[in-house]
């Protein structure tokens, strides 16, 4: 990972998120980070970030190649609907307002259950509303986030030499459940094919930025079953072993994600690096 990386993440209020987002905050490779949350703007649990009241994203951005001697003047919190496209353009296009470029998005958002609804154990609980809200959260976002993030990336070639094997990064995070190959118990309807979509408009778009991006690497991560409200209600048959701390995965995450090089764009691996198949 190069100096004074700048990154965008989206959904930095909890689980992976956050761990991430703390993670992030005590690497000195990393000068900024645009972090969203959709209502209220969040207490970052961490020594370094100590005033609940984070400017709006109209404070002055670091100085590209400076150093940061305070951390918690790397976080700079924008709110993003990822539902709503308006609501990504209008954060994209602040964020543009302070950075010249961005090196790294991860987009941590997801939905497995909500208060009204739990996956699907068989197609007769099946809600369309519900599966709706799936594909609205988990597979159109990211596919959004690109359509407005692409200057930004494009950007950073003006502003460094272009190197594959420090490539930009577009991350999301997605499941093991959405692999076609890999289902076997079947379930979860809504989320598996939610998940299924996602995989397939990053490999999609991987294909298309390949031929007009430069030096980029588009990533689905599985980050194995972590200790988050998402994935509280279903954890009571998974072994202490595989069941993953958020700061555990973040780490985890975090270094798999510095490995990629351009070569390894369009590729679907797990918290280890591991490839998935499809």
């Amino acid at each position: 990972m190069k100096l004074n990386k700048k990154v965008l993440l989206i959904g930095g209020t909890s689980g992976i998120g956050k761990a991430l987002l703390e993670r992030m905050l005590e690497d000195n490779k990393v000068e900024q980070i645009f972090a969203t949350y959709h209502r209220r703007q969040p207490i970052t649990n961490h020594p370094y970030t100590e005033d609940p009241d984070v400017k709006e994203p109209d404070t002055k951005a670091t100085n590209a190649g400076t150093e940061n001697t305070d951390t918690k003047d790397k976080v700079v919190w924008v709110t993003m609907d990822v539902t709503s496209e308006p609501s990504i353009k209008q954060a994209i296009d602040a964020i543009g307002n302070q950075a010249e470029h961005i090196d790294w998005i991860i987009n941590a958002v997801g939905l497995l259950h909500n208060e009204s609804h739990q996956p699907e154990k068989a197609v007769r609980q099946l809600d369309p509303d519900f599966f709706i809200e799936n594909m609205r959260v988990n597979a159109l976002p990211s596919l959004l986030i690109a359509k407005h993030i692409k200057p930004l990336l494009q950007a950073r070639l003006k502003s460094s030499r272009p190197s594959e094997t420090d490539p930009a990064i577009y991350a999301t995070i997605s499941a093991r459940v959405g692999s076609i190959s890999d289902n076997r118990l079947g379930g979860w309807y809504s989320y598996r094919m939610s998940k299924a979509a996602l995989n397939m408009g990053m490999k999609t778009l991987a294909i298309e930025w390949q031929r007009s991006l430069k030096n980029i690497c588009v990533a689905v991560m599985q980050p194995g079953t972590v200790d988050t409200p998402l994935s509280k209600p279903f954890q009571a048959n998974v072994p202490d072993e595989k069941l993953f701390q958020p700061q555990q995965c973040a780490d985890s995450l975090l270094t798999v994600l510095s490995q990629l090089t351009a070569e390894d764009t369009g590729c679907f691996v797990d918290w280890a690096g591991k490839p998935i198949d499809w």
